[in-house]
Order: structure tokens, then sequence, then C-alpha cells
């Protein structure tokens, strides 16, 4: 829906982000970018900061659940009002693609004759939510592809604009939501469904967790790492446990059961549950391919007699809706882990991948998976029927299924 279909609600949306600089920690083999930056709500910064810097000076550096590209919604019709402030030493700013604003103000650019819209300290943009959809901001006060820049290492978010009315919840307690990758939007009239903001990105400035640069076990070369909203799950650090060429296969290479959950953030619903996935790509350089397993959506969501896809192709400032059909699980109703990832198999390897786990049982908060880590709660969608309660016949995936952690399950 554009804005020309719908009044202006005369609301003005405030957001108050900082551009902070810490080591970015990529899984919990210890990879990570020392020059890592991203942007963050200001509430949030010195939590952030104190919090991903203790997690980096462990003996192997490890993630902070809260390092993640900032994602902040709006309703469509409403005026964005960004205070952004800049405490770092260079020249940063915040250039949303996609949404109006005023180019002389609120660019987040130094071009031609326009005002200079980036910052050393504090500038305000604002910016108007005249069209629904995901939008990708960034810095572009330095727009360049190296690694001296600021996107390589991470300063991009995004601007999600709902439908008029709309509210977004946290899917784990029902909370309204200032900012995150994932939300349950309800919208009135219409079916409530779990939104999911993917950020593909690559080109990264990596060292391993001695320092390092990280080396393909294969070919005895640097290897490269790709990600997804800050995290990355390389093969390189998935090894075979033993020679049988059977191991090395994808049912168990990217299998829980024998190495844990990949790093990059896995999506979660139950069966049946509408999804939206709202992707976009904050890298600088690589086109990748989207390919989620299972499921399928329509090129043009609106458009009845649209091409179904599977995969799509996506490159450097593009963004995406990606309207799944039949919801979780698609028409066959799948329950379990279904991996999505880039389809240019060397991005595959050397991170860029992931799962969404689709339950069939309720998840409260109390569950563990096999290896004892605990399950988060999954607040059910308001207006869908409650998926049916744990027991001892019933105890839900990934629990029903025979098999022992660090091994292929049978």
């Amino acid at each position: 829906m554009e804005l020309c279909k719908y009044p202006k609600t005369g609301n003005i949306r405030t957001f108050h982000i900082e551009a902070i600089q810490i080591p970015i920690v990529y899984n919990r083999y210890g990879d990570y970018d020392p020059d890592g930056l991203l942007y963050v709500l200001e509430e949030d910064a010195e939590r952030i900061r104190r919090e991903a810097l203790r997690n980096f000076r462990q003996d192997t550096p490890q993630p902070y659940k809260e390092v993640r590209p900032l994602v902040i919604r709006a309703n469509l019709g409403d005026t964005v009002k960004v205070r952004f402030r800049n405490r770092l030493n260079r020249r940063l700013s915040i250039h949303v693609q996609g949404l109006s604003y005023g180019v002389n103000g609120s660019d987040g650019a130094s071009v031609g004759y326009n005002d200079d819209s980036t910052t050393c300290n504090e500038i305000w943009y604002t910016w108007y939510a005249d069209t629904e959809g995901v939008f990708l901001f960034n810095d572009m006060a330095d727009p360049r592809s190296t690694e001296d820049a600021t996107n390589i290492h991470g300063l991009f978010g995004a601007i999600i604009v709902e439908a008029p009315e709309s509210k977004w919840l946290d899917p784990e307690t029902g909370n309204e939501l200032k900012s995150g990758l994932m939300a349950d939007i309800y919208t009135p009239g219409k079916p409530a469904f779990r939104e999911y903001s993917v950020f593909f990105h690559d080109e990264l400035e990596i060292l391993n967790k001695d320092g390092e640069q990280p080396i393909d076990p294969h070919t005895g070369l640097l290897s490269s790492t790709t990600a997804i909203s800050y995290r990355s799950e390389p093969m390189r650090n998935r090894m075979p446990h033993t020679h049988d060429p059977a191991d090395s296969a994808e049912d168990v290479s990217m299998s829980s059961w024998v190495y844990g959950d990949p790093a990059p953030p896995i999506l979660f619903a139950y069966v049946g549950d509408p999804a939206k996935i709202r992707l976009l790509h904050g890298g600088v350089k690589e086109t990748h391919v989207f390919h989620l397993h299972n499921h399928q959506w329509r090129l043009e969501p609106d458009n009845p007699v649209s091409t179904i896809l599977d995969s799509i192709t996506i490159s450097p400032q593009e963004c995406y809706t990606l309207d799944i059909l039949y919801g979780a699980g698609s028409l066959n109703r799948v329950i379990g882990d279904v991996i999505f990832h880039c389809h240019l198999y060397p991005h595959f390897i050397d991170g860029m991948w992931t799962l969404w786990r689709i339950y069939d049982r309720l998840q409260d908060g109390t569950g563990k998976l096999p290896d004892e880590t605990p399950i988060a709660p999954l607040m059910p969608l308001k207006d869908r029927e409650l998926p049916p309660k744990k027991d001892a016949l019933h105890p839900g995936y990934p629990n029903f299924i025979e098999g022992t952690p660090g091994e292929k399950p049978l």
C-alpha cells in the first residue's frame, strides 16, 4: 500500500540512534571482526557495548545476543524523526534507501551543492513512511567498499513500514517492541503474522579466536567469511567427525544434533503461522541467491498469478518482502528445521546459512533441547488456535527424535 491510498496519520515517531564500535563476534568458535560498527538505540548503547566487550574477553570470544543489525518500525503515514548521535572519531551518517525525505537535510550524504548531512557530532533526519515495505539504511559519510570504510564492518540497519494501525510485539514476551529483527505483527482486520528480518552481508574482515586470518582446512589458503545478521557458521568450523564421506553430507554437516545450532539467527514459528521474511542485502560487493527449503512465495505478493519462487537473487542495497505461501511448514505442514542459505555454494560454505525451526507443540520457556540448551518461549499468535501442549507421549520437536547430541540421529 502507498500513502496516496491512505491519509496521513499526523503521527510523529521519534528514534534516538547512536553508532558504536566494538568487536563483533560472529560465532561460538570465536571468529570476530575487531573493528565492528553498528547502529543501536541510544538507550541501549552502554549496555550493548559493556556486555559485548565482556563476552569478547573470554578465552574464546563469544557473541552477545543483542549485537544485531538495528531494525525499527513505523506505520504507513507516519513521519519518522531520527536523532543520530556520533561519538566516534570519524564522520558518519544514516542514509535511508527508498523512503521520501528532504534531500538537503536528511540525505545522510555530502553530495554536490546539497547541505552536508553527515556528522561528527549530532544531526536530526526526517523521513516520511509513505510506502509499506522494508528499507535499508546505512552510512553514506564513507561509501567505499573497502576495509577502511564502514558498511563492511556492519554499519547498516532497516526501517520496516507496517500497515496503518499495526502493532509489533516481541515473539518471546508478547510486549511491544521498540526495535528488533523479529516481531509478531498485528493489523486490525488482517491475520497476524511472524516477521523476520534477514540481512545478508559479505566481504567480512574476520579474525579467528587467536587473532589470525582463518585458514581453509582443505586448501591451506586464507578462508573468506559471509554472514547473516552479524553471525556466520562457516563449514571450516564444522569439520567431519570421521573419514566417512557420508559424514560430510548436508544432513550431517548442517545438523544441530551433531554440531549444535548455527550462529546466524534462527527463525521460530508454530506450524501454519503466517510469515513474512524481510530480506535485505547490507553487504558491499557480492550478489547472493537466497534459497529457502520447502517453502515458496510470489515474486509480486499481491498478484495472484505472479511467478512462484523458492529462490531470489539479491544484490547490495536491495530489499524484498517474501510473503510465505501457506505459512510456516508450507502446504505439507512440515515441522522441524528448514534450512535457508545463499545458493552460491562458496558463500554457503563460508557461513551464509541458518534454520527456520517450526514447532508442533507449545513452547512456554520450560523446555530444553536434547543438549540441555533452554528453549526460549514462543508466544502463539493471538488470532490462531493455540498449539497443543507437550506431554509424555508428545514431547514436541525436536525431542521426539531418537538421537544423542554430538552424533547423527537415527
